[in-house]
């Protein structure tokens, strides 16, 4: 089974020249696939009509982490508190999904990819949920950039019991948090799997299972934690049916 995977860009101007705006995909990822005998494709930072002939070569795609989406994508100007953002891979990563939908290749979406998976299918963000976000009956926001090492998780989430989600970890998960960003309207077609306890969307999925989006980093877990892991060997199983 052949998964496409998404990749960032290298900004840090500490990098060697040659290195510098490099495209990369995360090493503990390409260890979760390689583990699970997948055969990872990381597609670079292509142009956006490149898109139907990268996802002619796999089956599958895990859309990554990475930098905020740039909200001129969902109609609204940067606010202050916005992050990174980076053009290109917007209008590539715009154009990957819609063109998988319309293939039907199944997508696991991870934090960013979340986001860019609701943009793209009509939804809005949150661009900074200390700005933005009021949490659910005057609960105090959570911890959504932990400071703690990568694998670790920070909060619970609770878990739609008819979700596929909910196969994988019941209602109740227990996952790490690198985000400050935030789906806000729900695109038609996704509906919300999962929550934090202060309200935030953290999984949505499609009524046909090729679409799961996810806000937190499995990735980071995957060799920790059974469920996390368990958690890409389902996809891989929705991929192959």
């Amino acid at each position: 089974m052949r998964i496409g995977v998404t990749s960032d860009i290298i900004f840090s101007q500490n990098e060697p020249f040659r290195q510098r705006e490099g495209h990369f995909a995360q090493r503990t990822l390409m260890n979760c696939l390689l583990a699970n005998d997948i055969t990872p494709v990381i597609f670079p930072v292509g142009k956006p009509h490149m898109a139907h002939d990268l996802l002619e070569t796999v089956d599958g795609l895990i859309m990554t982490g990475g930098p905020d989406v740039l909200p001129k994508y969902y109609g609204e100007e940067p606010i202050a508190q916005i992050g990174r953002t980076y053009e290109n891979r917007d209008e590539f990563e715009l154009a990957l999904v819609q063109q998988a939908i319309a293939m039907k290749k199944p997508i696991l979406a991870i934090c960013r990819g979340l986001q860019i998976v609701n943009v793209a299918m009509g939804g809005t963000l949150y661009q900074d949920l200390g700005a933005q976000f009021k949490p659910e009956n005057g609960s105090p926001l959570l911890q959504h950039e932990q400071k703690t090492i990568g694998y670790a998780p920070v909060h619970h989430i609770t878990i739609d019991e008819s979700s596929e989600l909910a196969k994988t970890f019941g209602t109740r998960a227990f996952v790490n948090s690198f985000h400050h960003e935030a789906a806000k309207d729900v695109a038609e077609g996704l509906h919300v799997v999962a929550r934090a306890d202060d309200g935030t969307i953290e999984a949505m999925e499609n009524d046909d299972l090729t679409i799961q989006c996810i806000q937190w980093h499995p990735e980071n877990m995957w060799d920790h934690y059974e469920d996390e892991n368990q958690l890409f060997v389902d996809f891989f199983n929705r991929v192959h049916q």
